[in-house]
C-alpha cells in the first residue's frame, strides 16, 4: 500500500527556510509512515536538495512576490494526482495558499495570513511574536522548540570551492555584510573593513553575498582576503561556508545557512530581534550581538530615526573578541 503524503509549502526566503528545518523535523516525527514532499521557489532548490526528511522537492519557477496566476493553476492541477492527504502553508501570502487549494488537498493548515478563508481551513492561532519564529512553525503541529529541533543540513563537501577565483591555503573566516531586507539590518561596511585589518594573520578572510556596492571599500583592506560579493551560486556559498572557522553576518539567510552546517556564527542585529530569528545552533557555537536599544527591534528596512545606533554602536574589538571566543 502506497504511504500518505504530505505537502509543505516553504517560506520564500533563505532564512526562513533554513528555520522550517526544524519544523519539518517536527512534522516527520509525528507522521512517521507519511511521506513530505517540499514546494519551494526555484532559487532555493539548491539548498533544499540537503534536507533530511524530504521525500521529493517540487520547484516552483516564481520569481518572489510574482502571482503567476496561470502557471499556479497549472500546477496545482497536476498535483492533484499525488493524493496529499494534507497541506502546511508556511508562508502568509494569499498566493502560497493558492495552490494547495487548487490541487483540491482536504486539509490545508496555516495562518489567516492575508485574510486566506476558503483558500486554509483549517486556521491556527498564531503564537506571539516573542515566542519566534520557530516557534510560528511549529505552533502549526502544536509543537515547540526544543535541543532537539536544531536545524541541520546534511551536507557533507566531497570537494573544494569549484569557483576560481577562490584559493584557501589556510584557515579562513567568512564574513557576510550583506542583508537583503535592507540597510537597516547591515552593520555598516567600514566596520566590517575595520574588522578585517584587525583579525590576526593566520586567517583568511572571504567576503560573500550580492551587494556590488561594497567593493570599493574593500580596497582598504590590509590584511589576507578574498573577494567573492556577487561571485558565487548558492553550491558556491554551501562549499565556502562548510569549511570556514568561523562566520560573521547580519542577521540574514547566510547566517541561518551557517548555522545549519554547524559552523561557529557570530549574529549582528540591528533593527530585527534576535528573539525573533536567532541562529539555531548550540549555545557554544554562536555569539548573538544586540544592543537592545530603547527604539529597537523595530523591524524597519531603514532607520526610522535616520541615525542607525543599533548598528553603529557595535565596535568591531567587539566582533574581533567574538570571533576569537569561538574559534579558540
Amino acid at each position: 500500500m502506497n504511504k500518505k503524503r504530505i505537502l509543505v509549502i516553504a517560506p520564500a526566503w533563505l532564512g526562513d527556510l533554513i528555520i522550517s528545518l526544524s519544523f519539518l523535523k517536527a512534522l516527520k516525527r509525528k507522521f512517521v509512515n507519511h511521506e513530505i514532499d517540499l514546494m519551494v521557489n526555484e532559487n532555493l532548490y539548491e539548498v533544499t536538495k540537503y534536507f533530511p526528511d524530504i521525500s521529493k522537492i517540487i520547484p516552483v519557477k516564481i520569481k518572489h512576490g510574482k502571482l503567476s496566476f496561470f502557471y499556479r493553476i497549472r500546477l496545482g492541477i497536476q498535483l492533484r494526482n499525488n493524493h496529499y492527504t494534507k497541506c502546511y502553508i508556511l508562508p502568509n501570502s494569499i498566493k502560497s495558499s493558492m495552490i494547495p487549494f487548487i490541487a483540491k488537498i482536504k486539509e490545508r493548515i496555516g495562518y489567516m495570513g492575508e485574510f486566506r478563508y476558503g483558500l486554509i481551513n483549517r486556521i491556527i492561532e498564531p503564537v506571539d511574536r516573542e515566542e519566534g519564529m520557530v516557534n510560528r512553525y511549529l505552533n502549526l503541529l502544536g509543537s515547540q522548540y526544543d535541543e532537539s529541533l536544531i536545524p541541520r543540513i546534511n551536507y557533507n563537501t566531497h570537494k573544494k570551492i569549484v569557483n576560481k577565483a577562490y584559493s584557501a591555503d589556510k584557515e579562513y573566516i567568512v564574513f557576510c555584510p550583506d542583508a537583503e531586507y535592507g540597510p537597516a539590518k547591515r552593520w555598516p561596511i567600514n566596520k566590517w573593513v575595520e574588522l578585517a585589518n584587525k583579525i590576526n594573520n593566520q586567517y583568511q578572510i572571504i567576503f560573500i553575498g550580492l551587494d556590488q556596492s561594497i567593493e570599493t571599500s574593500l580596497k582598504s583592506i590590509k590584511t589576507d582576503y578574498i573577494n567573492l560579493i556577487n561571485k558565487t551560486s548558492l553550491n558556491d556559498i554551501l562549499n565556502i561556508l562548510s569549511d570556514a572557522s568561523c562566520v560573521i553576518a547580519n542577521d540574514s539567510g547566510l547566517m541561518h545557512l551557517a548555522a545549519a552546517l554547524d559552523k561557529p556564527v557570530v549574529g549582528i542585529f540591528g533593527s530585527t530581534s534576535p528573539k525573533y530569528t536567532p541562529p539555531l545552533t548550540d549555545e557554544y557555537k554562536k555569539s548573538i550581538i544586540y544592543k537592545n536599544l530603547s527604539c529597537s527591534p523595530c523591524f524597519k528596512r531603514e532607520c526610522p530615526l535616520e541615525h542607525l545606533n543599533c548598528l553603529n554602536d557595535i565596535s568591531s574589538d567587539h566582533i574581533r573578541d567574538e570571533i576569537y571566543k569561538l574559534i579558540k
